[in-house]
């Protein structure tokens, strides 16, 4: 019988045991009909899965015996940062989905001058529910993981989220020298940053404050694409180059 995977968050483990409540917990006893002595997997969300049995069911809680813990070699690969300029509705949450599928290890919505969602109210609603579809995401495609999500930030906020990176590659469409091929060849030991701005474009302004900051310009070719592709495209190249090994 297949092993299923769930997320908890670690601070509910203690001296071998698991407490899951809530959507989890209805997930194990609803949908996987799990019964006392069902093994069911963990994940952390920090890089360990954790080989259960369960121990217990006490109305909506389930309890569970770790029999044993296991890091896994995702940690190992080259971790992507994204900068993305936030975009509205669904078109949003299936970024967040894909790039989750893909490898990435954290999300900046970052706020450009022609970014078009507005965060005053709801903020906290959005980057919530971004961060389900992300632990969702990570679950249903295996991951060890869970990419972590950043607040929205303006543009000149996002240097702390970036500070440890040296590659750091912006995306823009008014780039005729530099490809993707070019900063792939030069990348040197750790992770990147990749920056995608709003699909009215990065302004000049932006871009010079971009170059300051160590970022190199590039373009993936004549086509333009939507906000929510490049980053699919910029990920799929990544892992391909430097994770398939």
């Amino acid at each position: 019988m297949e092993v299923r995977r769930i997320f908890v968050d670690k601070l509910k483990m203690k001296n071998g045991m698991v407490l899951v409540t809530g959507p989890s917990c209805k997930y194990i006893l609803q949908v996987l009909r799990k019964v006392v002595n069902d093994r069911i997997d963990v994940m952390d969300g920090k890089g360990y899965l954790y080989r259960c049995m369960i121990n217990a069911i006490k109305g909506k809680e389930v309890y569970l015996h770790i029999m044993d813990a296991v890091p896994h070699p995702e940690e190992k690969k080259t971790k992507v940062t994204l900068l993305v300029s936030p975009i509205k509705g669904p078109r949003m949450d299936w970024l967040v989905e894909k790039a989750t599928e893909l490898g990435v290890d954290k999300i900046v919505p970052t706020i450009f001058r022609r970014t078009v969602v507005k965060f005053q109210d709801g903020e906290a609603e959005k980057c919530e529910r971004w961060k389900r579809i992300m632990i969702e995401a990570s679950r249903q495609s295996g991951r060890f993981s869970v990419p972590e999500m950043c607040p929205p930030t303006p543009l000149r906020g996002m240097l702390p989220f970036i500070d440890h990176l040296e590659d750091r590659w912006l995306m823009y469409e008014r780039e005729k020298s530099t490809t993707m091929k070019d900063v792939l060849g030069g990348k040197k030991n750790g992770g990147v940053c990749v920056a995608i701005g709003p699909e009215g474009g990065v302004e000049e302004a932006e871009v010079k404050f971009f170059t300051d900051n160590g970022f190199v310009p590039c373009t993936l070719g004549e086509n333009i694409l939507r906000t929510e592709t490049t980053p699919l495209v910029v990920l799929s190249v990544i892992f391909y180059e430097f994770n398939m090994r």
